[in-house]
């Protein structure tokens, strides 16, 4: 590689990585400011929580009977918080004084603590006990559930259950406190104070009848104020503030397996990098649940999310690269070189920037997460890293790969149905509207601000820097805070952190190697998957038959030819491929016309040489002295000598004196010709006979007869009359006749214009099954 341009692409990278580290330490620094994750940075170690959980069981009368396991989370367990807002609650009470008392109160992250447990003192069922304890080590949520939620009658459930809560509730009110019973939507939940709270806290207590699972979680807020809160919720209200996310969420999953299944069937999709990809999430998702589960149902239900999480990620990316693949013809990435071991400059400058550009997307999303701190409504609805790293609905890795496949999936829906006059535009806006659902605020509709500026980003590197720019630049906007993060908690997930600097250092590493080695190694051609060789041949073939279309609507006449007295019209449809209708006026030294209609047999490259070869043929052959038959049989001679045993040439050849109106017409196996007089009878010039170029050597005769004023002769390919409708009924000879009786004293270009008028009602508006040519000789009075 020349000097020079390496330098440019050098300070070029170096310029894109400055600003992506500025505006991450930005982000990274408002983050420090208002985030309660990143402002809680000592974490105590594992043993203070193991002692913490065995406070907190003897609280409630429960024994251990397995040594306790810590993790870091971001939120709590319950399913139901998004509905009820419970992880918003201090956000939601206080306002922008929320982050300040989350991070003096260590509640972001959170430690969950697990451990085998019985109840004593009569309940002898055996389970297993959740707390979530926040920095401080103060419980914030607690869970209990047993080995066999199946087992008791649905009335014990119930007694269980309130028992249990009770005894779960002297976990966080050690002297007791009183409860009172709230519907939300249909559901009964428990409400009670916390003891000496300030501000005021509720207890959010759930009576579930299903499995035997008590659960407990401290929100900020009197009891009052969620009891208000929860009686005046509705299903409309809800839908209202919560349905957006959902709904795009709900409609993008089914619209992406829809044309997964659609690619699928058509054979254009490559499954090799989604398989790698998924079965990369689920290896790194599976430790988790194999370590927390302690019985079997637990198990499979957390493996079975583990799964789905790995195969919806397939699916996702599997699509979105099939169909950029087949949407852009030609595409290719250096993701294709590097993955070939053939990485350069192009290559090395794409991860570069794409490492530069997903730093500032990183930092813009911490900058988004810290201002929504400060404006009531639109506060995070989760911490900025999601925890645990590889155990959550999608990790960093996950995450980066997932917002890659949303752009693409963008890109290609912009580029087939534009919503503005760009696609980088449509593309914009539909990853805008995509990527909203993956920011966590609470605000569906500030989320979506926010997801148009990361898509503005996410797009640009797209579009200046390819598909590895992108990739680089969305997984870097993932992993990059989680790998800081990890980093500075190393001690509670040490592999994690290894993990996510690995992944985020690598872009860069390869980069600097590829933007050093020499342009040649990414010379020459690339093995593509299969379904992209299918289609560039496909479209090779494609546009060589287009090119044979021109080609043979070029050996057409450009014009019809001007006789005084006399009016001439043709057209030729072409069918799906290239076919071999041809027509031609030629003059001999006499002032005579002839006219030819012919038909070659075949498609393609045989049939568009072959109509050459003819079209030459007469243009030599037609001679004054000459009948059409002499004609005819010099050209069969000639055919036979160069063409093949599959190739034959119907042809009608009429030779006209223009003065007189004489004519003298030869066919050598093309569709008899209709003469109409001006009274409207219509004749069939028959002369039965053979197509040129095939069979045994012949002779063949001429028809005389008289172009009166008025008089109009019609020749035509059998495209017309073979031409079928829906129900595979054919146009036929009767309808030509009867509509050129009624159309026989109009000019030639009108009967031409109603013929075909009248055909395409017949066979439909789509491209015909084979050429259709119709040439009309009109004499004027």
């Amino acid at each position: 590689m020349p000097a020079g341009l390496r330098v440019y692409l050098i300070d070029n990278m170096f310029r894109v990585g400055i600003i992506g580290v500025a505006v991450f330490l930005t982000g990274l620094a408002a983050a420090v400011l208002r985030l309660p994750e990143w402002r809680n940075r000592s974490v105590p170690d594992e043993a203070f929580f193991a002692t913490r959980l065995h406070e907190v069981a003897n609280q409630a009368g429960l024994a251990l009977e397995s040594e306790p396991r810590a993790r870091l989370r971001s939120k709590s367990w319950l399913h139901d918080e998004e509905v009820l807002g419970v992880h918003e609650s201090a956000y939601d009470s206080l306002g922008p004084d929320a982050a300040d008392w989350l991070a003096r109160e260590g509640r972001g992250p959170y430690v969950e603590t697990i451990a085998r447990s019985r109840w004593s003192e009569g309940r002898k069922s055996a389970g297993e006990l959740r707390v979530l304890f926040s920095l401080r080590g103060v419980p914030v949520s607690a869970m209990w559930m047993a080995d066999d939620p199946f087992r008791s009658s649905a009335r014990g459930k119930i007694e269980n259950d309130g028992l249990r809560r009770r005894a779960l509730l002297r976990v966080f009110a050690p002297g007791g406190v009183a409860e009172t019973e709230v519907t939300v939507l249909g559901e009964t939940v428990h409400l009670a104070p916390v003891p000496n709270a300030d501000p005021a806290e509720s207890l959010l207590g759930t009576a579930i009848t299903g499995p035997d699972m008590p659960y407990i979680q401290r929100i900020v807020g009197a009891p009052h104020f969620w009891r208000e809160r929860f009686e005046s919720l509705t299903l409309g209200s809800l839908l209202i503030t919560r349905a957006p996310p959902a709904l795009v969420r709900g409609i993008l999953y089914f619209a992406t397996l829809i044309l997964f299944i659609l690619l699928l069937a058509r054979h254009r999709i490559e499954l090799n990098k989604g398989l790698v990809l998924g079965a990369m999430s689920i290896a790194l998702s599976i430790a988790g649940p194999i370590r927390n589960s302690t019985t079997w149902l637990q198990l499979f239900d957390t493996l079975a999310d583990v799964i789905a999480k790995g195969l919806a990620l397939f699916v996702l990316w599997s699509t979105a690269e099939s169909w950029l693949r087949s949407t852009i013809p030609g595409f290719r990435t250096s993701l294709d070189l590097l993955r070939a071991g053939r990485l350069g400059p192009k290559g090395g400058k794409a991860l570069l920037a794409g490492s530069g550009i997903g730093a500032a997307a990183a930092g813009l999303s911490l900058i988004a997460l810290s201002l929504g701190t400060l404006v009531p409504g639109v506060a995070p609805a989760n911490a900025s890293v999601g925890m645990p790293l590889f155990g959550a609905p999608a990790s960093p890795i996950d995450e980066g790969a997932i917002r890659t496949a949303y752009v693409m999936l963008a890109i290609c829906a912009g580029l087939r149905w534009p919503l503005v006059r760009r696609f980088r535009g449509s593309a914009t806006v539909l990853a805008g509207i995509i990527l909203a659902t993956r920011i966590p605020l609470s605000s569906f509709w500030v989320s979506l601000g926010a997801g148009l500026l990361l898509a503005i980003v996410l797009v640009r590197a797209y579009k200046a820097f390819g598909l590895t720019a992108l990739l680089a630049a969305s997984m870097m906007s993932a992993v990059l805070p989680a790998a800081l993060f990890s980093t500075l908690h190393i001690t509670w997930m040490p592999f994690s952190a290894l993990l996510l600097i690995a992944v985020a250092i690598a872009p860069v590493a390869f980069g600097a190697i590829g933007v050093r080695r020499p342009a040649e190694v990414e010379e020459g051609a690339l093995r593509m998957p299969t379904f992209v060789r299918r289609l560039e041949e496909e479209n090779r073939v494609k546009y060589e038959m287009d090119l044979l279309a021109r080609m043979q609507l070029g050996l057409l006449p450009q014009e019809m030819p001007r006789i005084e007295g006399y009016e001439i019209a043709a057209h030729s449809i072409l069918a799906t491929e290239v076919g071999g209708d041809l027509y031609d006026f030629l003059r001999d030294v006499h002032g005579r016309i002839w006219i030819a209609a012919g038909d070659v047999s075949g498609h393609g490259y045989s049939c568009a040489i072959a109509q050459a070869m003819v079209k030459a043929g007469l243009a030599s052959l037609i001679e004054a002295e000459r009948t059409p038959s002499m004609v005819l049989e010099r050209l069969d001679h000639v055919l036979r000598g160069i063409g093949t045993s599959r190739t034959f040439t119907s042809m009608a050849l009429l030779r006209l004196d223009p003065i007189t109106g004489e004519a003298l017409l030869s066919n050598a196996g093309h569709p008899f010709p209709f003469l109409a007089t001006d009274g409207g009878a219509i004749r069939e010039l028959e002369l039965p006979s053979l197509p040129l170029g095939q069979g045994p050597p012949r002779e063949y005769a001429n028809v005389t007869f008289t172009l009166d004023p008025g008089a109009a002769l019609l020749m035509f390919s059998d495209g017309l009359f073979e031409g079928t409708d829906a129900t595979g009924r054919a146009y036929g000879f009767d309808r030509i006749r009867d509509l050129l009786a009624k159309a026989a004293r109009r000019p030639a270009a009108d009967i031409l214009a109603a013929l075909l008028e009248d055909w395409r009602a017949h066979v439909g508006t789509g491209t015909p099954e084979d050429d259709t040519t119709v040439v009309v000789v009109k004499r004027r009075l």
